[in-house]
């Protein structure tokens, strides 16, 4: 108690796992790189923009209506357009660190994505599924 009055963000009651300690230093890395000033510029690849200042998705300039989550996970993939996002870093980063709920409500939301996205998961155009890995939204070359 007295560790966080004087600036502590967090502490560790024993017994604890090496899971727990990681997952809470990967937190507050987390916090410390996330952007603090105002939202940068909209990311638009094939016609998909995505506006986080306004928590905004269109396709063709069509408005999209997403969950939050939906939205958290598209916003992470397309930040990472082009490159491999593995499943244990979406769920940390979309859901929480301390997710210990079925991983499967990940494919769910790809799939509802898709659908919105009107992306055929036999011939995708943006989401793609790396078996085993992770997801990869389309690099803005590729589409």
């Amino acid at each position: 108690m007295v560790g966080l009055e004087l600036g502590a963000d967090d502490y560790v009651v024993k017994p604890f796992s090496a899971r727990e300690v990681v997952a809470r230093i990967r937190a507050v890395l987390r916090r410390a790189s996330a952007p603090t000033g105002p939202p940068g510029e909209p990311t638009e690849i094939g016609g998909i923009r995505l506006d986080r200042s306004r928590r905004s998705v269109t396709r063709d300039g069509e408005l999209l209506e997403l969950s939050r989550k939906e939205f958290d996970l598209l916003a992470l993939l397309m930040q990472e357009a082009g490159t491999v996002v593995p499943r244990e870093r979406l769920i940390d980063e979309v859901w929480d660190v301390n997710w210990f709920g079925s991983t499967k409500t990940l494919d769910v939301h790809v799939s509802a994505l898709r659908k919105k996205l009107v992306d055929d998961s036999a011939q995708p155009r943006y989401l793609h599924t790396i078996r085993g890995v992770g997801f990869r939204f389309a690099g803005a070359d590729e589409v």
